[in-house]
């Protein structure tokens, strides 16, 4: 049986890991190749994110191991989505380092660390600067659309702040006691209208590509903030950046945009009340040995004729 590894994602030596543990397979390094080798055809499992085109060549193929969480970097074309072939993801693996990442960046923006650094770059002191402009998380509100795993993890970690957590998600299961109330997809004007930080965890989807956009973000409190962890084009980028320049919000974290990576004349890197890092808010070491302990257990699955664990819906994309 032929694997495809077509990442290195989780590690330049992952295959000899592969290869000493699952001895009977053919683990074929197809890292960096945007074609597919005529010798890796007869390949029933792609690990990574095969394009359209390493897709149609891939006759064979049975199953794609995504790494990652979304799926939509998969399916781009409705042959993958209209084919019998499974994609699995690996869920939950990358929770708590981006639950880590937005209280960081909240607790940044709160106390305006951007400033801070640019200070002390100019070995500039001055007390006064900060007086009255920083802010306390505990007692602000906080806005979570999309309730998942990262919003939980989120928001479990918010409570020990003392925020009241406000979350909007379509299909919501198992909230905790501490949240104080949970709206449905047609409220997200009033999501934007109480929360002093808005944090998107939610996938991107026809229903939720742009949905925040100028006339929610106006609905905002004056000095607000967003953070954005889970994929660009949720948030109007175009609106956002007129919101900042403004004044109307107090700033933002983006560690996704509509295009990555973000275009250096994108004036979004020239404000000053935001931080942009470049898609990492996951990727720890412990993020990398789960998601290769997913990929070995539902292997052992396949190879055994088990079913596998985490089946994507390919038109949910997760």
């Amino acid at each position: 049986m032929q694997v495809i590894i077509g990442t290195d994602h989780v590690g330049e030596n992952y295959i000899r890991r592969l290869e000493n543990k699952f001895p009977t397979v053919d683990f074929l390094d197809g890292i960096n190749k945007s074609t597919i080798p005529e010798e890796f055809l007869m390949s029933e499992i792609y690990f990574g994110w095969p394009t359209s085109q390493q897709f149609l060549s891939l006759k064979k193929l049975k199953w794609i191991a995504c790494p990652g969480m979304g799926i939509d970097k998969i399916i781009k074309s409705d042959e993958i989505l209209n084919s019998d072939v499974m994609i699995t993801n690996s869920p939950g693996t990358h929770v708590n380092p981006m639950a880590d990442y937005t209280i960081g960046v909240m607790i940044s923006l709160a106390h305006r660390f951007l400033m801070c650094y640019e200070d002390q770059k100019l070995k500039f002191w001055s007390t006064e600067k900060y007086s009255s402009n920083i802010q306390e998380l505990s007692g602000k509100t906080l806005g979570i659309f999309g309730f998942g795993e990262i919003g939980k993890a989120i928001a479990r970690r918010a409570k020990s702040f003392d925020m009241e957590i406000i979350v909007l998600d379509p299909y919501p299961k198992n909230i905790p006691n501490y949240v104080s109330n949970v709206l449905s997809s047609n409220q997200l004007n009033e999501l934007c209208e109480v929360s002093d930080y808005l944090v998107v965890t939610a996938p991107i989807m026809e229903s939720t590509h742009n949905c925040i956009g100028e006339e929610q973000l106006r609905l905002m409190k004056e000095g607000s903030f967003i953070v954005i962890v889970s994929r660009g084009g949720i948030v109007d980028e175009i609106a956002l950046e007129n919101n900042l320049k403004s004044g109307k919000l107090g700033g933002a974290a983006l560690d996704a945009t509509v295009l990555e990576p973000l275009p250096q004349d994108s004036d979004l890197w020239d404000l000053e009340n935001i931080i942009i890092t470049p898609h990492v808010s996951a990727l720890s070491p412990e993020l990398y040995e789960r998601r290769r302990v997913i990929f070995e257990e539902n292997l052992s699955r396949y190879i055994s004729g088990e079913g596998l664990n985490f089946l994507c819906d390919k038109n949910l994309l997760y």
